[in-house]
């Protein structure tokens, strides 16, 4: 079962050097082991150091899932992060507006495949007038705002979300 393992230019050391490679396992902790990243990326418990993140096929981060034990399948992908702040990888939540003639377009789908960036969609309110989409992107800094910027140049409106919303 092959599975995509990528990271940003900031841990691509982790992969002998690469951003993307491929590996077999049948869960997190074992495509770490057929890596040999375990160490550098779990602490003496087994859990996965709190200064990276690691997500399968862009949802929730493993913690919240079912750790190294979360499952993984042929054809998936395992982005991992750092997770330090002030480092090269950023996160940034903005809210995105959709006028009518793009809420069918997959621009969230085009942005993750044609930048290094990892995408979340936290919430979502679409209908054939507006889609309003409160997403979350990750990774580094450039290419962060590259996505946004493509989102901007197709039309859609990109606002931050405020910092004193409470999650």
């Amino acid at each position: 079962m092959a599975v995509t393992v990528r990271t940003g230019a900031a841990l691509k050391s982790l992969l002998g050097g690469q951003q993307e490679t491929q590996t077999e396992g049948g869960t997190v902790g074992e495509l770490l082991q057929s890596l040999n990243v375990t160490d550098r990326l779990c602490d003496d418990t087994g859990k996965v150091r709190r200064h990276f993140n690691i997500h399968v096929n862009d949802s929730e981060d493993v913690r919240l899932l079912d750790g190294l034990a979360t499952p993984v399948s042929d054809g998936d992908v395992v982005t991992i992060l750092s997770a330090i702040a002030g480092g090269a990888e950023v996160s940034r939540k903005v809210w995105l507006t959709f006028p009518a003639g793009l809420v069918g377009k997959p621009l969230i789908w085009e942005i993750g495949r044609k930048f290094e960036v990892v995408t979340n969609i936290r919430q979502a309110s679409v209908s054939k007038e507006i889609g309003l989409v409160g997403l979350e992107l990750s990774g580094e800094e450039n290419e962060v705002q590259k996505a946004i910027s493509h989102l901007e140049e197709n039309g859609v409106s990109v606002e931050p979300v405020e910092l004193d919303i409470v999650e």
